[in-house]
């Protein structure tokens, strides 16, 4: 399935061609996405079971998952349903555990119909789906989510041993697994690991298999191998970027995948003391030449970068001009050759205004950087250096 999603992709050439015509686009290094995910094999022998929320953390859904699929990935993680069935509708056929509660029988009936494994931790909900399983007359893929301490959502772990034994007698449901999330603060993950422990062993006293369990994500790939249990559940690190600067020291080479590119709108040059973008937060010094960027804050290049961003022009980095706008910023580019047109890098894969950098500068997680990039941004993903998918979402069909 995966292959197919590939080969019904526009041409190289086809890809390029409409490149020419793009104000922006996002890069992805396929790649460089395989390096990251054989950086967290080697570091650990579980099934690593990726997680893709939030169109795989702006990278873009469908085309990563085809990929991950490509390097034997069989299970993918997404926190909306619309996710799981882009999936679907895409002719993927992975497993998906979906962490979407739901509310109304059309979404029961459509979990159970598009074979998405769904997250429970309540009888009521467990006992619905299992009665339009049994309506469907299919199995239906369940995990539980248990709530080790994290406080957001789960059954309690000192109730779970219960729901767990009572949800896996439901005719319909397949329990394929048991899964809770760290607090991140080590002293209390391990208090959070020594209770699923605890409810493994009841479990299994119990003579019920809970499947796979899971509780790592990124922090603890990095941190806590302890905490790997049967399957890790990476996220940001897939895409090449370390959440948070002492991940660095852990040993994982990682290569940011993504590159956020645009063309020039305008070049012209200022007078001393005229002034430029909202609330003139920049004054020119002397006569200067300034480039007009069509990326905003609409399009994820944050606001917080405003007076402090920089762009890669050509060879070399220069900031920008005062306030980042909805749709457009600028850039100084006195002493470059460029003109309207021209493709500029705002953000890079490495160096000064990488994901991580401007995230700094932004004084914003890398998370919030990545989440927040348009989706109706294309994106474009290169295999050996060569274009080999397009994500061109249209408002018109052409």
């Amino acid at each position: 399935m995966a292959e197919a999603f590939f080969k019904s992709q526009p041409s190289p050439g086809d890809i390029e061609a409409r490149m020419g015509g793009f104000q922006s686009w996002i890069e992805v290094d396929l790649d460089r996405v395989g390096f990251n995910l054989e950086q967290i094999r080697s570091h650990t022998s579980v099934e690593v079971i990726p997680c893709v929320k939030t169109n795989a953390y702006g990278h873009g859904l469908v085309p990563i998952v085809a990929y991950l699929m490509r390097q034997g990935v069989r299970r993918v993680l997404v926190v909306k349903l619309g996710e799981a069935l882009q999936l679907r509708d895409a002719g993927l056929n992975c497993g998906i555990i979906s962490m979407d509660p739901l509310f109304s029988e059309e979404q029961y009936e459509t979990v159970v119909d598009r074979g998405i494994t769904q997250t429970v931790f309540s009888s009521e909900r467990a006992n619905t789906l299992s009665g339009e399983a049994q309506r469907q007359m299919k199995d239906t893929g369940v995990f539980i989510k248990v709530d080790t301490g994290l406080g957001r959502v789960g059954v309690r772990h000192d109730e779970a041993a219960d729901l767990i034994e009572y949800v896996s007698g439901l005719s319909g449901l397949r329990l394929e697994g048991v899964y809770s999330t760290f607090t991140e603060e080590r002293e209390f993950d391990e208090v959070q690991l020594e209770r699923m422990m605890a409810l493994d062993e009841e479990l299994r006293r119990r003579g019920i298999d809970a499947g796979t369990l899971s509780m790592a994500s990124s922090n603890a790939v990095f941190h806590f191998p302890e905490g790997y249990l049967d399957a890790v559940r990476p996220g940001l690190m897939i895409y090449g970027v370390y959440p948070e600067e002492e991940d660095r020291e852990a040993g994982l080479e990682l290569r940011q995948a993504l590159s956020f590119k645009a063309r020039i709108e305008q070049v012209k040059w200022v007078e001393a003391g005229e002034s430029l973008t909202y609330s003139r937060r920049f004054v020119a010094p002397r006569r200067m030449k300034v480039a007009t960027i069509h990326v905003g804050y609409s399009d994820g290049y944050p606001r917080g970068l405003t007076r402090k961003g920089v762009v890669r022009v050509g060879e070399v980095v220069k900031p920008v001009l005062g306030t980042v706008s909805v749709n457009h910023h600028v850039v100084d580019v006195d002493g470059v050759d460029v003109g309207v047109g021209d493709v500029v890098e705002v953000v890079s894969r490495d160096g000064e205004n990488s994901i991580e950098s401007l995230s700094k500068l932004a004084g914003i997680m890398p998370y919030s950087f990545c989440v927040g990039l348009n989706p109706l941004t294309p994106r474009v993903y290169f295999e050996g250096e060569r274009p080999v998918a397009l994500s061109e979402p249209r408002l018109v069909e052409r």
